[in-house]
């Protein structure tokens, strides 16, 4: 992929990030009261309701990455050759993979039910 349609990318998951968040802080820092939207369940509630457990996936895909696309773009500024920008993009890739997995491994155990 170009670097220019990967910035792209971290441009547009910028402007996204910044209206899911806007929108999961309203709905759980706003219309809730704290001290309800911080207890178990009530979050698990959230997990388990679809739209509100569709867009906690969403964000989390969206900010891991422009996240892991930032630290990537500090590597490759930090330090230039093409064997370490190949190294870089693959394990950025990788553990982006793994974190977007383990976080919706999470999504989907607290949506089933599997965690009380």
């Amino acid at each position: 992929m170009r670097e220019s349609t990967i910035m792209q990318l971290q441009y547009g998951t910028a402007v996204l990030a910044l209206g899911l968040v806007t929108v999961h802080l309203l709905m759980q820092g706003v219309l809730v009261p704290y001290g309800e939207a911080v207890s178990f369940q009530h979050v698990l509630s959230v997990y388990r309701n679809v739209v509100d457990g569709a867009l906690l996936e969403v964000l989390l895909i969206v900010v891991l990455a422009h996240g892991f696309n930032g630290l990537r773009i500090i590597l490759l500024e930090w330090r230039q050759s093409a064997g370490w920008t190949r190294g870089v993009n693959s394990m950025v890739l990788l553990v982006t993979l793994a974190a977007i997995s383990y976080g919706t491994r999470t999504v989907i155990l607290a949506a089933t039910g599997q965690v009380t």
